[in-house]
């Protein structure tokens, strides 16, 4: 045999029958996201847009429902082959991933024009920044508002609050008005709407910086949850119940029963999420407009903060090619991307920079994107941030609060008690 036939054979042994030889030039990275309706179309195209634009990366993506997700990426992540990019939930599951070295700090990546670093906010960017280091591309976001119903507002010359108290007060006078209208609807047989309410007062009276030793356990036994203000924001909740702001039984109200309350007009005001707006719509209401939980009088929150929950992309701390990875990141979190993110899944982008182009989103969704792009620091919820057995006893001590079966102070000595016993185990 000639040397050009052995070259010949080589070659055909090299590549994978009926592979061209310029494809394995190209750099692959493998992308995990999560399975929701919408998802596998805007990937679907943005993978066609990034590769023709790329020619020399191609993604393999591949997508899972929620609950099978959660195994398969901490199976992946401690095996030899993990993706280069995946889907995760900002707070402790993202944090814990950087614990145990098994994500990427990207602080080097995305820095140029089209970078994901020059495309989004501050606001943004700190949710994935940790002990130095930026550990991921934000991609959406949940946010919080009050609703009010604003021809209800003007016929009855009421004022959008601008402190706490304020919204107690308005409690007082819109039962005035009519006692048969609940001012506040709210919810809780779930659990999770009255800690949202917690959340956000816990950040309003003690501040972020004080909260984050607690929330993460690092702060001396002696003085872990026992920061009075703690015990302020239970009694804040106190204040809305004996206000009458809230529904009968607010326990065993469903949360999907509080929102049909707004739409249909038997309550002025909520607090609830900005997917709620799509809800209202839907419903056929529309005469309503948004303001973000206002400050306590004496508290420390921040100016500029708000209730956000992130959702984004980690890469492997494994990744061969974190360069080509955070391109693919990067071009997920563009104007355009943003904007199909926003009309195929009706969910906050990111990059809310070309929301206006949308013919198909409404004006209220439009304004909650840009407020979220607004936000100086997010506030995540409390039962995504803090340890599951912590976040629990948060849980309880909201049902126990509401119903009057526990104090403020008692639910904060069961909140305090579970974090000692959860850190004194670690």
């Amino acid at each position: 045999m000639n040397i050009w036939m052995k070259t010949l054979t080589a070659l055909a042994v090299a590549l994978p029958l009926g592979m061209p030889a310029a494809a394995q030039d190209k750099v692959q990275v493998k992308f995990w996201t999560l399975k929701n309706p919408g998802m596998d179309e805007f990937i679907a195209g943005r993978v066609e847009a990034f590769e023709e634009a790329n020619p020399g990366i191609e993604i393999i993506y591949e997508d899972f429902p929620n609950e099978a997700y959660k195994t398969a990426i901490q199976v992946a992540l401690n095996g030899s082959e993990p993706p280069d990019a995946f889907y995760n939930w900002v707070g402790e599951d993202s944090s814990r991933f950087v614990r145990e070295g098994l994500a990427m700090d990207i602080s080097d990546y995305g820095t140029g024009p089209d970078g994901f670093q020059s495309l989004l906010s501050d606001g943004w960017l700190s949710s994935m920044r940790q002990d130095g280091g930026l550990y991921g591309v934000p991609l959406e976001a949940v946010s919080k508002f009050f609703y009010y119903n604003v021809p209800f507002f003007e016929e009855h010359d009421l004022k959008v609050p601008e402190t706490f108290d304020d919204v107690v007060q308005m409690c007082r006078d819109i039962r005035a008005i009519d006692s048969n209208l609940v001012p506040l609807p709210l919810g809780n047989s779930e659990r999770w709407k009255l800690i949202h309410w917690i959340t956000m007062l816990n950040e309003r009276i003690v501040g972020q910086e004080a909260t984050s030793v607690d929330y993460s356990l690092s702060a001396p036994d002696d003085e872990l949850f026992t920061n009075p203000g703690y015990v302020e924001a239970w009694e804040k909740v106190v204040e809305l119940r004996d206000a009458d702001c809230f529904e009968d039984a607010p326990n065993a109200t469903a949360p999907e029963l509080s929102y049909v309350m707004f739409s249909t007009q038997a309550a002025p005001m909520i607090y609830c999420g900005s997917w709620c707006a799509g809800i209202f719509d839907g419903d056929g209401f529309t005469d309503y407009a948004m303001f973000r939980m206002p400050p306590v009088e004496g508290g420390k929150g921040a100016d500029g903060t708000n209730f956000v929950i992130i959702q984004g992309y980690q890469v492997s701390a494994k990744s061969k090619h974190p360069e080509e990875t955070v391109k693919w990141l990067s071009f997920l979190v563009t104007p355009e991307s943003g904007r199909g993110y926003a009309e195929a899944m009706s969910r906050v982008p990111s990059n809310p920079s070309g929301l206006e182009e949308s013919e198909s989103l409404t004006d209220s969704f439009k304004w909650i994107a840009n407020d979220v792009a607004s936000v100086t620091a997010p506030i995540n919820v409390l039962d995504v941030l803090l340890d599951n057995n912590v976040s629990e006893a948060y849980l309880n001590a909201g049902v126990e609060v509401l119903n009057g079966s526990k104090t403020p102070q008692e639910a904060m000595d069961s909140v305090r008690q579970t974090a000692l016993e959860v850190k004194n185990r670690q």
